[in-house]
């Protein structure tokens, strides 16, 4: 037997050297790779949106992390994040006011296909389906808001300030901006709804965000009839008896919803149509004192009457 059969290890060394060069290029590559994904690896994950919702009849207030404050409408839902180049914020169908602590960082809030960007100041958002579709309200009544497609900031957009309000509906390019009442559109955050000749459908869908059963309109037609007033939210009976009393229609209650319908036309026997009150007999009293004295009725003028000329009597024959 040779000595290299006495010592089969010896044998096997050249083998073993040759396997571990092969782990030099493998190493190589790790190294590139933690190189390029290494950082991206150690770095911190996005930061998480957080929900707040309100149930059907709340006002809820969130004081956010910049120190801004979200007011949320009852039935609503908003989301919102903080990241390192801006602050975001995303509403469904909600109702949700902004007030927007100046920074350097600025606000955005996206609603539908289009995103509203502010650097500071105070805005009420509407957002709702309507007969045209999903349609949002935006009012300011502190600082200024420019409005363009979402995820094209480079766009002009609509730009509006204090006292505008802007309307827009998904997949329409155009959208109306208008004069208005700003705190009209705060009302609710004091438990008020303000309307000035809004339509009837966008009332209604506000009403269904306070009241325990739904309101439906029986005749579509009704949806467009406009309604003005100030509703104080005391109860389903309460805000449906003003409405009636500005337009002509009537509640209709059942188990599960409430139908508002169109008030038929008065015959001369039936009529559907509520009776006017009667003034109150104080008020009647102080419109008595108050009026003024009817003046004298002058008295006509006597007529002159002409004596009719007597004939000269014929002599008797």
């Amino acid at each position: 037997m040779s000595e290299a059969e006495n010592r089969p290890g010896e044998a096997c060394a050249p083998p073993a050297r040759k396997g571990r060069m092969l782990w030099i290029p493998a190493a190589l590559a790790a190294l590139i790779v933690l190189g390029v994904w290494g950082p991206n690896l150690l770095r911190p994950p996005p930061p998480a949106w957080t929900t707040y919702t309100s149930t059907k009849g709340q006002i809820r207030r969130v004081v956010l992390a910049d120190k801004s404050v979200l007011r949320l409408n009852g039935a609503s839902s908003a989301r919102v994040v903080f990241e390192d180049d801006d602050r975001r914020a995303a509403l469904g169908e909600a109702e949700a006011a902004f007030l927007v602590e100046p920074g350097r960082r600025p606000f955005l809030i996206w609603a539908g296909d289009r995103e509203a960007r502010t650097d500071g100041g105070e805005v009420n958002i509407l957002r709702q389906t309507t007969q045209a579709g999903a349609t949002t309200v935006l009012t300011v009544r502190k600082g200024s808001v420019r409005i363009y497609p979402v995820g094209h900031p480079e766009q002009a957009g609509d730009a509006i300030g204090p006292g505008q309000q802007i309307t827009w509906t998904d997949g329409q390019p155009q959208a109306a901006i208008r004069k208005v009442n700003a705190n009209n559109a705060f009302a609710w955050e004091t438990h008020q709804l303000a309307y000035d000749k809004a339509p009837l459908g966008e009332v209604v869908a506000d009403l269904n965000r306070y009241v325990a059963r739904p309101i439906r309109l029986g005749d579509p037609s009704l949806a467009t009839m406009p309604f003005s007033g100030m509703l104080t939210l005391e109860g389903e009976t309460g805000l449906l008896r003003k409405i009636e009393m500005v337009l002509p229609v009537q509640d209709q209650p059942l188990a599960a919803e409430i139908v508002l319908k169109r008030l038929p036309p008065c015959g001369f026997k039936n009529c559907d149509r509520p009776k006017k009150r009667k003034a109150d007999p104080l008020v009647q009293s102080l419109l008595k004192l108050n009026k003024p004295p009817a003046a004298p009725a002058a008295k006509p003028a006597s007529k002159s009457v002409t004596p009719l000329p007597t004939q000269p009597s014929l002599p008797q024959p």
